[in-house]
């Protein structure tokens, strides 16, 4: 019996080890990276994220919990001050209090991020325009924008 369950253990540690050993660009443990989206209101952002997880890890999420997933989608995302609204297996919801410095008379600046990964599809909305961005680990410019 102790051997069982000892090869349990061994299985359900490699199956965590694994993806984050082979994590790529727009990987990060066992999560790919899709899309971001940030939505840029006054001087906060809401911003989403899809992604997968690999097979077996999903089913661990639901077992284990989503603390762990929700570490990891904050690390990627990599904002302080972030808050998650909304968190599932393939999608997560943050909202980002003062992501943007304000410039006053409705005016404010986004300034250069770097995400936690490569983000395949990163687009950016301001209330006048969508800026949309492709394989991209940072944004280095900024935005200015007016709300």
């Amino acid at each position: 019996m102790k051997w069982v369950t000892l090869g349990l253990v061994l299985m359900l540690v490699s199956a965590l080890v694994a993806p984050a050993v082979a994590a790529g660009g727009e990987r990060y443990s066992y999560i790919t990276v899709e899309d971001v989206t940030v939505q840029l209101e006054k001087a906060d952002a809401v911003v989403t994220m899809n992604y997968t997880i690999d097979g077996g890890i999903g089913f661990l999420v639901l077992l284990l919990g989503k603390s762990d997933l929700k570490q990891k989608v904050l690390d990627i995302l990599n904002f302080n001050n972030a808050e998650v609204q909304r968190l599932d297996l393939e999608h997560v919801e943050v909202r980002v209090k003062n992501v943007s410095s304000d410039y006053g008379q409705g005016s404010y600046w986004l300034p250069a991020h770097r995400f936690g990964v490569v983000v395949p599809s990163l687009t950016i909305i301001t209330p006048q325009d969508v800026k949309h961005y492709e394989d991209v680990s940072d944004f280095p410019d900024g935005l200015g924008y007016f709300a």
